[in-house]
């Protein structure tokens, strides 16, 4: 390998006899470099924004959720509440009541996601600290109370001074439906809005939370039934232990953290991110077929010395090694110069934050977040690349 790669080495800065071979080569490196400080810049920016997605939408998520196997209904007894609400590290677990709902408020209508909760609740998820109007509370002596998404008092143009009750309704569980009375065959609770919340930022666009109690009234629940238990923990909680004690005092219930809550959201991420990077991986193969271009006008333009190595003992191999090390070495120099224009392009956006994002976003510049994993299958990939396109034209010629 020594003396393929002096030679390759001595190609790739030696002036050549036609001046389009060296245009050539430094096109073709620069269009690598250009292409992989793009794949840096592009990744690192998903990144950041899939970081920034996952603060938002887990700040307002339970560290576990239990979910029932089937159905809807699951058992929340206070024996399984305290059994675990006395495991270490949980600081807080409450049964939670959730169903869509038909809403009215005035001559408005709309379907709505209806949340029950209890005031201890609110303390431990976020919601509050996004409350545009009001206060977040669900009840005043026995006026019933409801905190309201913005998208959601928006479709029914409501506030929370307006004196109007909002009405909640639900079919009742029991009995049949009455063609005559349609209106004995549905459950109708009436709350008033105390507080509306940025839906935006909370992915709770069609949400609406009232408090347990009058949620089980509404859909028919027991005493103690419960959609799922929300559960939060205590700052360094060994959530792998806490997962196998909650396996144990629910068997049959689904366990999720706060990542397989949001799986949807973070899978579609993942292949947008992918998709991105198979499209630049494209444009940037599509300039690299330049080294083709350039190897095959380089052996043509060195035939003399081809012949001289081959006089002088060389193998066919060996000289074909020469111009496959220096197409490669087009392409690992524009890789790596180009993967350090955009490491350092990153770091100083996520430094100084020289490009802001237009409109208004949760974040004021573009985000960045640098992962090994990303500069580590550009260099790969692109030098694989590089590689294989360089070992196509030195075949081909010596067969020829």
């Amino acid at each position: 390998m020594g003396t393929p790669l002096h030679i390759a080495l001595r190609y790739l800065f030696a002036k050549k006899k036609h001046n389009v071979i060296n245009i050539i080569s430094i096109i073709s490196a620069a269009g690598i470099a250009i292409g992989s400080m793009a794949l840096i810049l592009i990744l690192s920016v998903y990144n950041g924004f899939d970081n920034s997605i996952r603060e938002i939408y887990e700040s307002y998520k339970a560290d576990f959720t239990i979910t029932p196997p089937t159905g809807k209904a699951l058992e929340a007894t206070p024996q399984i509440l305290n059994s675990i609400s006395a495991t270490e590290g949980i600081a807080y677990a409450s049964p939670i009541v959730s169903e869509n709902v038909f809403v009215k408020y005035g001559e408005n209508q709309a379907i709505a996601n209806m949340v029950g909760i209890d005031s201890t609740w609110l303390q431990y998820n976020h919601i509050g600290e996004n409350i545009v109007e009001g206060s977040p509370k669900l009840g005043t002596g026995e006026i019933q109370h409801a905190l309201i998404g913005g998208d959601l008092a928006l479709k029914l143009q409501l506030r929370v001074r307006f004196l109007t009750p909002l009405e909640i309704h639900y079919p009742k569980k029991e009995g049949e439906f009455s063609i005559s009375n349609p209106l004995a065959s549905i459950n109708t609770v009436k709350t008033f809005p105390s507080a509306i919340f940025r839906s935006s930022e909370t992915g709770t666009a069609n949400t609406l939370y009232i408090s347990a109690a009058t949620a089980r009234e509404l859909t028919g629940q027991g005493e103690n039934g419960c959609s799922s238990i929300e559960i939060f923990l205590e700052e360094g909680a060994d959530m792998e232990t806490i997962r196998e004690i909650l396996h144990n005092i629910i068997p049959n219930g689904i366990i999720k953290d706060k990542q397989q809550q949001n799986s949807t959201l973070y899978r579609m991420m993942k292949a947008e991110k992918f998709a991105v990077y198979l499209i630049l991986f494209f444009v940037i193969a599509i300039i690299s077929i330049n080294i083709f271009s350039c190897l095959s006008m380089l052996m043509t333009d060195k035939q003399e010395d081809i012949a001289t190595l081959l006089s002088m003992g060389a193998t066919k191999e060996t000289v074909s090694k020469i111009f496959q090390l220096h197409g490669f070495l087009i392409s690992a120099t524009g890789c790596f110069v180009g993967t350090a224009i955009g490491l350092i392009a990153a770091a100083l956006q996520k430094i100084f934050g020289f490009i802001s994002l237009p409109g208004n976003y949760i974040v004021s510049e573009y985000p960045v977040e640098i992962q090994f994993a990303d500069v580590a299958i550009t260099i790969v990939g692109v030098c694989l690349m590089g590689f294989l396109i360089s070992y196509i034209p030195s075949k081909k010629f010596f067969k020829n």
